[in-house]
């Protein structure tokens, strides 16, 4: 139907529909001699020569189809045609049109093998999945980007399959792994910034939670290949955002070392926070003297959740240890 839409399209051009004026060869306006032939309006469609239609027009329909404005007979008095063979020359000419245009039939159902493989060949889809591309992705240094393409390597088949042409499979993976290289370059950005301000966050105690998750990484043979995979494991599924994640991720480890560290000290053992139980007072009794001078530090000992009471938390077992220790003896 489209075809046929566009070859009539084709013939009728600019033509003005007679009804504009008052119909085909009618009197609009009262009426004429035979002089008034010369006064038609201008883009008024054109007679057949000698005034009279000739005998088989009366076999062409003179009711507009669906979809159409003018039906088949003022279409072909449009065209200015005269004879069958000049109809015969419009239906060729456009044959030629629409051959040279490059267009191809699509397939319809119980379409045969060699015309689906027209097909698919007409409008790019390749011969085997090494037609279709790989983008090459660079990085900041200007280095190739070794890419992860075992997701790819099991779509190209099925492009194959549903005949997708290899410009347009070739331009989505283009498009989708330069999505997918901004997304990380702004997780990465997140997590790093999540991280410094982690650590800000701790103040005097930076340095010693740090340690903490070294006692950690160490006890349970982490490397920092390893470090870096959990921490973006954790801040890629969190709900809250990458962000939350990676913070909550470095408070995790940073109370796992602490709690090893206990551990050690019960066994004799030294840590880097502190050297065994009995140096718990003596922290405990330094944050005491901070916090009488310091009212924000004092108030952030006495609130759950916060590193420093956290600190206090710790210190205190610490202390309790000793003290239980000391009375044993």
């Amino acid at each position: 139907m489209a075809l046929e839409s566009e070859q009539g399209g084709a013939g009728q051009g600019g033509g003005v529909a007679d009804a504009l004026f008052g119909g085909a060869g009618g009197d609009a306006g009262g009426g004429g001699g035979e002089g008034d032939a010369g006064n038609a309006a201008p883009g008024a469609a054109p007679e057949i020569q000698g005034g009279a239609d000739p005998d088989w027009f009366a076999q062409i329909s003179v009711d507009a189809g669906e979809g159409e404005n003018a039906s088949n007979l003022d279409w072909l008095k449009s065209t200015g045609v005269k004879d069958i063979n000049g109809l015969v020359k419009v239906a060729r000419d456009n044959q030629v049109a629409l051959r040279d245009s490059g267009r191809v039939k699509v397939p319809g159902e119980g379409a045969k093998p060699e015309e689906v493989a027209a097909f698919r060949k007409a409008i790019g889809v390749p011969e085997d999945v090494s037609g279709y591309a790989l983008p090459e992705v660079k990085g900041a240094d200007g280095e190739p980007v070794a890419l992860d393409d075992s997701l790819i390597a099991k779509l190209l088949p099925k492009a194959l399959e549903h005949g997708v042409p290899a410009a347009a499979m070739n331009g989505l993976i283009a498009d989708f792994v330069a999505m997918q290289v901004e997304d990380f370059a702004q997780f990465e950005h997140d997590v790093a910034e999540a991280g410094a301000a982690w650590s800000k966050a701790q103040g005097a105690l930076s340095a010693e939670k740090r340690a903490a998750m070294g006692t950690a990484f160490q006890k349970l043979g982490i490397d920092a290949k390893e470090q870096l995979a959990l921490r973006n494991a954790m801040a890629a599924t969190h709900p809250e955002g990458p962000a939350k994640g990676a913070a909550k991720f470095l408070d995790m480890m940073a109370t796992l070392g602490e709690g090893l560290a206990e551990d050690r000290l019960l066994g004799g053992g030294r840590s880097e926070s502190f050297a065994s139980d009995a140096d718990a007072q003596g922290k405990i009794d330094g944050m005491i003297a901070k916090s009488g001078t310091d009212p924000v530090y004092a108030q952030a000992i006495r609130t759950p959740g916060t590193p420093e009471n956290s600190q206090w938390q710790r210190l205190q077992a610490a202390a309790a240890r000793h003290a239980a220790k000391q009375a044993q003896l």
